[in-house]
């Protein structure tokens, strides 16, 4: 699955779907784009779908702005690439003056790519590739993907947050405990989720952090870029058999999903047509459960769908500790909401208490 990512607490995928397909009145769209050529055919693509209108368009980032607060659009459609100031900024201001569903797209990887990651930290529901008029299949992909994500998108509400400092919450270890390896899953939302709780881990942190995060295809290297930016752990993309390193964090490269393939090693496999996700959480989960067991901390982040919710239950049964964070700081409570149903989250916290606890069942100097 190649979406990337949001910014409150709404339900899981089918509920959604099911919000879009009840609504009448259809749904709004300020389309963002500096070129007009672009911004014709991206209208086009809009246009044409029946449940979809253009409220109105921008061409550089004040535009966008002040467009949002004019319009009070149901989903902004921005480029990240954008004069006056780019999506990240207007990201930024735009959840701050009137929040509103945010889709970002690029055309291109690089730089701007890390702006977009950065947007998603800022309050960007979701980054896509760009759609563009080819006859090339992945074109016609990229056009689906558009389309589909401003919808799911439209029916976010987000909110402008500010959480409080917090403390931990203590959790009691298991005599003897030794905890080895710290697994972490997230969807929609995941880039400032993982930001924060990696954050609150501190520098040294004595374990390794292997992570699943659904990533728009081409954005993996933007996203650990980013990251690495943000975070006192170094990060690295994988793309074959790694020995993992105490502190440090790992991902896996694109198309990819990221497993442990004995202790002290992780490996990756190509995606099967099978995969609704890439990287998946469960494969992830499962391969900790399977060679670490107990040793093990898994974590389910905010996400859309039910990812993860069948390999945390297995780290679960497996001995391990196991965390999901709330709905109130959940950008979509799908993901911990599908793993808590199976009984899988022993202790569910908010987002600005995860890090922490986490920390202190590791012991990591703080």
């Amino acid at each position: 699955m190649s979406v990337l990512i949001i910014v409150t607490s709404t339900p899981d995928v089918a509920r959604v779907v099911r919000i879009m397909s009840d609504r009448r009145d259809p749904i709004r769209v300020l389309l963002v784009e500096d070129s007009p050529s672009q911004l014709t055919l991206l209208r086009s693509y809009i246009e044409a779908t029946p449940d979809l209108i253009v409220a109105g368009t921008a061409m550089n980032g004040h535009e966008a702005v002040q467009s949002t607060i004019r319009l009070r659009p149901n989903v902004v459609a921005m480029d990240i690439h954008l004069p006056v100031f780019d999506g990240y900024e207007a990201t930024r201001q735009i959840m701050q003056q009137r929040p509103t569903p945010i889709v970002l797209f690029s055309a291109s990887a690089g730089n701007a790519e890390q702006r977009a990651m950065a947007a998603l930290a800022a309050g960007a529901l979701a980054v896509v590739r760009k759609p563009i008029a080819s006859t090339d299949p992945t074109s016609a992909t990229d056009r689906e993907h558009f389309i589909r994500t401003l919808r799911l998108m439209s029916g976010v509400k987000v909110v402008t947050r500010h959480p409080p400092r917090s403390t931990p919450v203590a959790i009691k270890r298991e005599p003897g405990s030794h905890y080895q390896l710290l697994a972490i899953a997230a969807s929609t939302g995941g880039p400032a989720a993982l930001q924060s709780v990696l954050t609150d881990l501190g520098a040294s942190v004595p374990a390794p952090i292997v992570i699943a995060q659904h990533v728009a295809s081409g954005f993996v290297p933007a996203m650990a870029g980013w990251l690495g930016s943000v975070i006192p752990q170094p990060v690295h993309v994988i793309n074959r058999e790694t020995a993992l390193q105490t502190g440090h964090v790992y991902l896996p490269a694109d198309g990819l999903h990221l497993v442990i393939t004995q202790r002290g090693s992780a490996g990756v496999l190509p995606a099967g047509e099978a995969d609704r996700y890439c990287p998946s959480a469960d494969h992830l989960f499962e391969s900790v459960a399977r060679h670490y067991g107990a040793s093990a901390i898994g974590v389910i982040l905010t996400g859309m769908g039910e990812d993860g919710a069948h390999g945390l239950a297995a780290l679960a049964a497996a001995g391990s500790p196991t965390f999901g964070q709330d709905e109130a700081s959940c950008v979509v409570y799908g993901m911990p909401k599908a793993a808590k149903a199976l009984g899988a989250v022993r202790h569910e916290l908010p987002l600005e208490r995860l890090g922490l606890s986490i920390a202190a069942l590791l012991g990591s100097p703080r």
